[in-house]
């Protein structure tokens, strides 16, 4: 019976070492959402889902802060809060070309 018990224990603990390995900080799912990054580069506001989020990674959107900009991110275990794996600077009315002679004046 104690060989039983002892077997079902270490069964139990190998099947869920797999488990306690994985990370979980970042999600799987790439997401792209084009919107404004804040004056101190700490936040990021949506502009499909109007939601703010905080930037984990400030450093990637250094030198973009108060910009429009598209970034690529992951959200993270932590709510509310985002990785930025891609930033860019986003045209603000990308239908009117600057050297468009038609463009309102």
């Amino acid at each position: 019976m104690k060989k039983r018990t002892l077997l079902s224990v270490f069964v139990l603990l190998l099947a869920t070492m797999p488990l306690l390995g994985q990370d979980d900080s970042h999600s799987k799912k790439a997401i792209n959402c084009t919107g404004n990054i804040s004056q101190d580069g700490q936040s990021f506001a949506c502009e499909k889902d109007h939601h703010t989020w905080k930037i984990s990674n400030a450093w990637a959107v250094k030198d973009m802060e108060g910009q429009h900009a598209k970034l690529t991110y992951h959200l993270t275990s932590t709510a509310g809060e985002i990785f930025v794996t891609s930033a860019a600077t986003a045209q603000q009315d990308p239908a009117v070309a600057k050297n468009d002679p038609a463009a309102p004046k």
